[in-house]
């Protein structure tokens, strides 16, 4: 089973806000995690998520699950519920997750639309799109603050909407010792290992797990012409001022 030791989930969440800055470098191997846990690359290995924003009360639900291998690269998917809408991204990873740039391909569907895929020349956009959209969800915001600490509490056995787990108890603290949030892990819960995690701003929780997940998005994508976001007034699809690449400049 592969695995990517507390990787940052770039998981994410398709075309919704979010702030999970894109890392130019994966972190140190000390570094507290950008998404609490540890991401294993099990092709069919998902987990489904109950998502509760704590101003407001917020709720939606979160799917992350690995449905592909090519070579040593995989497919990795991330569906968002919210308000009956159902969007989803599809990435392709030539390897850990916790650096971006890692990300080849991008595929997204949003709502019944069709699924459209990102032009190379457009991945690096959709780099920062994809690792902006989990943030919010996760409330893996915290680890942007300097000088934390990541601390192993014990192990418990909890009780989530998807059955009681043996988890190890983890939180992350500030520099003056604050508790920013505490994340559940077991090891047997793919493809994350969380079970459940809370900080001030949002809490998740487990609602169903298996290890026999398929792509949602079934039909084949078509090339997207220009980005989220930017208007199509360019015939070529690129935005105003995009310069064309010197050869070899695009999919670094």
């Amino acid at each position: 089973m592969g695995m990517f030791k507390r990787s940052a989930v770039l998981l994410l969440p398709v075309l919704m806000a979010g702030s999970l800055p894109v890392l130019a470098q994966a972190p140190p191997a000390n570094a507290p995690p950008k998404f609490f846990g540890v991401f294993a690359t099990t092709v069919g290995g998902w987990s489904e998520y109950a998502v509760t924003e704590t101003e407001g009360g917020k709720k939606s639900t979160m799917r992350n699950a690995v449905v592909g291998k090519e070579g040593d690269s995989f497919w990795y998917e991330v569906a968002i519920t919210e308000g009956g809408v159902r969007n989803i991204i599809k990435m392709f990873l030539k390897g850990d997750p916790n650096n971006p740039e890692n990300i080849q391909r991008l595929i997204m569907k949003n709502g019944d639309q069709p699924a459209q895929e990102m032009p190379r020349e457009f991945v690096v956009m959709g780099r920062r799109m994809a690792t902006t959209m989990f943030e919010t969800r996760s409330g893996s915001s915290v680890v942007n603050q300097p000088n934390l600490k990541a601390e192993e509490m014990g192990t418990e056995q909890v009780t989530v909407p998807a059955g009681s787990f043996s988890v190890t108890r983890n939180r992350i603290l500030d520099a003056t010792g604050k508790v920013l949030a505490t994340f559940d892990f077991n090891k047997d819960v793919l493809p994350f290992g969380i079970v459940s995690s809370k900080t001030d701003k949002v809490q998740i929780e487990l609602i169903a797990t298996g290890k026999d997940a398929v792509s949602q998005i079934t039909e084949k994508p078509v090339m997207m012409k220009t980005p989220p976001g930017m208007p199509e007034a360019n015939p070529r699809g690129k935005p105003p001022g995009m310069a064309a690449p010197a050869a070899g400049g695009y999919g670094k």
